[in-house]
C-alpha cells in the first residue's frame, strides 16, 4: 500500500487530500466524502482507518478535504459548492493512470453522504455508494435535533436568528464551524436525498447507521431505505454512535464487503 499527499482544482480553489493506492494494477477506484467539520476528514481516525483497509482489499481511496475545511482553500458552502469539490475530486481520482477509470464507488458520511447523491448520482461511473450516518432529509434532521436538544422554543428561536441573520450578522460556531443562521436554513437545510433519488435510477445504496447515533435517528434511516427503489441495504451496528467511535474496522468491512459483492455484479455484467 502506498500513500502519497495530492492536490487538485475545484474551481478557482485548491483542495487537498490523500490518495491511496494497493499494489495491484488499475484498481477500481472509492471516493470518500467527510462530514462536516472545519479539520474535513482529518478530524476522524475512520476515513483513514477505511482508506488503509480499502488499499489492503485492492481498492484505489482519495480521501480530501472539502472547501474551507482542513488543508483546502475556500469557505464552508452548506453543502452547494461542496457539491463542486466531490465532482472534481473524482475526476482528479479516475484520471489517475493507475486506476481504473470506469469503476468507481462513493462513500459519504453524514453531509458528505448527501453531497455525493447530489453530485454524482447520475455518473455512470460510480457503481455503488456507501451512505454513513446519512440523513434522508437535512430540513428535518436539523429541525429535530434543535428540538431536541434545545426544545420547540429553541427552534423557534432558531428560525428567527435566521430572518435577523439577514440584516445583521449572527454567527454560530458548530464542528468548529462559523455558520450563518440564514445560510443553515436557506442552504443546507434545503438539502434532502431521499426525494431527490425516490422513483429514480441509482446506482446500488448501502446505508449504514450506529444504533446509538444522536444526529441521525433510526427511524429516519429506515425512513430513506423506504425511498430507495433500486438496490440497498440497511446495516444498524450496535453499540456505536454517529462517529461510529470503536467500530471503525467493522464500517470498513461492511462498506468493503458491499463493493466488492457490486464489483463481482459488475465484472460479471449481472
Amino acid at each position: 500500500m502506498k500513500m502519497k499527499e495530492v492536490e487538485f482544482s475545484s474551481g478557482k480553489l485548491v483542495l487537498r487530500g490523500e490518495l491511496y493506492f494497493p499494489e495491484l494494477t488499475h484498481p477500481p477506484a472509492i471516493l470518500v466524502c467527510h462530514a462536516m467539520h472545519s479539520e474535513g476528514f482529518r478530524w476522524l481516525p475512520l476515513y483513514r482507518i477505511f482508506a488503509r483497509k480499502a488499499s489492503e482489499r485492492g481498492f484505489a481511496c482519495l480521501l480530501f478535504d472539502f472547501r474551507g475545511c482542513g488543508k483546502s482553500e475556500g469557505q464552508f458552502d452548506y453543502g452547494w459548492g461542496e457539491q463542486r469539490d466531490a465532482k472534481a475530486a473524482l475526476e482528479f481520482l479516475l484520471s489517475r493512470n493507475q486506476v481504473d477509470a470506469t469503476n468507481a464507488f462513493l462513500v459519504g458520511r453524514s453531509l458528505g453522504g448527501t453531497v455525493a447523491i447530489y453530485s454524482l448520482v447520475n455518473d455512470p461511473r460510480v457503481k455503488g455508494y456507501a451512505l454513513w450516518a446519512t440523513p434522508p432529509d437535512h430540513h428535518q434532521n436539523i429541525k429535530s435535533y434543535i428540538e431536541k436538544m434545545r426544545g420547540k422554543l429553541g427552534y423557534a428561536v432558531f428560525l428567527l436568528l435566521s430572518i435577523v441573520d439577514r440584516v445583521y450578522e449572527v454567527k454560530l460556531e458548530l464542528f468548529g464551524l462559523k455558520l450563518r443562521p440564514k445560510n443553515v436554513r436557506g442552504k443546507l437545510m434545503t438539502l434532502n436525498g431521499a426525494r431527490l433519488i425516490a422513483g429514480k435510477k441509482h446506482p446500488p445504496i448501502l446505508l449504514l447507521i450506529g444504533d446509538e447515533d444522536d444526529y441521525v435517528s433510526l427511524s429516519e434511516e429506515k425512513s430513506y431505505e423506504n425511498s430507495i427503489t433500486g438496490r440497498k441495504r440497511l446495516v444498524i451496528l450496535p453499540q456505536t454512535g454517529h462517529t461510529f467511535k470503536e467500530a471503525e474496522e467493522k464500517v470498513a468491512s461492511v462498506t468493503l464487503e458491499w463493493f466488492e459483492e457490486l464489483q463481482s455484479t459488475h465484472q460479471h455484467g449481472v
